[in-house]
Parts: structure tokens; sequence; C-alpha cells
């Protein structure tokens, strides 16, 4: 009985994996879109009192693109194959790096459009696309226009939102969510840019008008505004809610002060 997802690279017969080796690298291919992935992974990890076989059988990739789009239109449209396997990880990761590089993972597009061919956001587990690209207006033009279409689909709308959805109703994905937020938000040096880029957009006009125009609509819906209602009514019933609100307004009455002091 078959007990894993994965085929033989380049046919549709099932993989017969040697467990005796270190890991395999993998190549997962959306059948819609052909858009890949390309990685690898070990048999066995390293646990508190031995080692463990790893989720290989039924690991879909490390991409979170990928696996939101494999929770959106279903594993079943979903090519999983392995290339090669390896005896040791140096050679596994040798070998994932020279197949992310053979077929250009970061730079690939998909034939007659400007979207990326691959999932990869970065090759070998370190080395990133170079952010130039994302600062290259005419880069951002295409990707923000990529994103409109997939938005203007009334469809692709409702299957991203429900699978929002089915993440945050799952209490450990909310937990670690919270957890990289607070972790962005200890480090100064992010707080700080993600203050100027705030700013950056509220010192444009037209900007703050369509952060208006979003705003009103959204709270001319009844429906918003009772779920904004409930959602404040909880809030403020955790008593160590409304502990911390009330040192966040002291917190702001003093800045205020001072700043007033300050100017005088």
């Amino acid at each position: 009985m078959v007990d894993h997802h994965w085929l033989k690279f380049g046919s549709d017969k099932t993989f017969v994996p040697d467990t005796d080796k270190f890991g395999f690298v993998y190549i997962i291919t959306n059948l819609q879109t052909t858009k890949a992935y390309i990685g690898c992974k070990q048999y066995m990890i390293k646990a508190k009192f031995g080692d463990k076989e790893s989720n290989w059988r039924v690991y879909t990739g490390s991409s979170k693109w990928l696996n939101e789009d494999i929770e959106k239109i279903g594993k079943k449209h979903f090519k999983f194959e392995i290339i090669a396997e390896y005896k040791n990880k140096r050679s596994l990761r040798y070998y994932e790096l020279y197949y992310q590089m053979k077929y250009n993972v970061l730079a690939a597009t998909l034939e007659g459009t400007d979207e990326q061919a691959f999932y990869n956001s970065r090759v070998g587990g370190k080395f990133f696309r170079p952010v130039e690209s994302y600062e290259d207006p005419e880069v951002r033009r295409k990707m923000s226009e990529s994103q409109k279409k997939r938005y203007e689909d009334s469809e692709e709308r409702r299957k991203t939102s429900e699978a929002a959805k089915k993440r945050f109703e799952d209490p450990e994905e909310r937990r670690k969510q919270s957890e990289v937020q607070k972790k962005r938000y200890e480090d100064p040096e992010e707080r700080r840019k993600m203050s100027e880029s705030q700013k950056k957009r509220y010192e444009d006009p037209e900007e703050r008008r369509k952060q208006s125009e979003a705003t009103k609509k959204y709270f001319q819906d009844p429906e918003a505004r009772k779920k904004q209602s409930e959602v404040q009514k909880k809030r403020f019933e955790d008593p160590e809610e409304r502990r911390k609100q009330s040192e966040a307004m002291k917190g702001n009455t003093n800045a205020k002060k001072k700043k007033k002091n300050a100017r005088r």
C-alpha cells in the first residue's frame, strides 16, 4: 500500500524510496498553471530521544505561497515528484542548489507572462531574490497588475478568503502569526521602517483619499459596523485588555505633554 504522494520524476510511476539515504530533492508542480517549486527533504530528523522519521510522506514544501495554492485549489491539482535521492546532507544541499540554479528558479517566468515560473523565493535556503528587482518601478507595476487581475475575479477572491479563514480558525496558526508580529515590533529598526513607510503613504494626498473612501465604504455596511462593535465589546470585556489600553492612553498623554513642554 502506497502511503505517500511522491512520483518518480518525469513519469507517473510511484516513487519507491530508499530510506537508508539521507533525503531527496523534489519538484512540486501546479498542474493548472505549471508554476513549480524545487526543494529538498530529509527522511529522518533529530529528536529529543534520537532520530525519528520526518513528515516526508505528506510533505508539501516549505513555500508559503505554494501551500496557500494547495489549500485553495486542492492537492489533486499538484504533482509531487522526486528528482533524486542523496546519501548525506552535503550532497543533498548541493544538488538542491544545483537544480534550483539549473531551472533558474528566481528569474524564470511563465511562458507569455511576467509571472514567476517558480514559487521559490530563495535558493540554497539562503540566497534570496535581489531586493533591487522589487524596487524597480516597472517590476512593481507588473506585479501590481498581476495581483489586480487575480482579485478582479470574484471566484479567486472567494477562494483566497476561505483559505485565510481556515488558517485563522486554527489556534496554533493564530499563535504563530502573533509571535511573528511580536518579534517584528520588538525590533526598533523594524518599527522605524514601518513608521517611515506609513508616513510616506499618508504624505500622498491621493493615497489618503483612497484610504478615506475605503473606510467610509466599509462602515456604510451595517454588517461591518456590527462586527466591529462585537470585536470591541469582546476586547473590553477582558480586564487585561482594558489595562493595556489604559496604559497606552497614559503613554500617549505623557508624550503629548512632553512635546508641548518642549515647544515652550
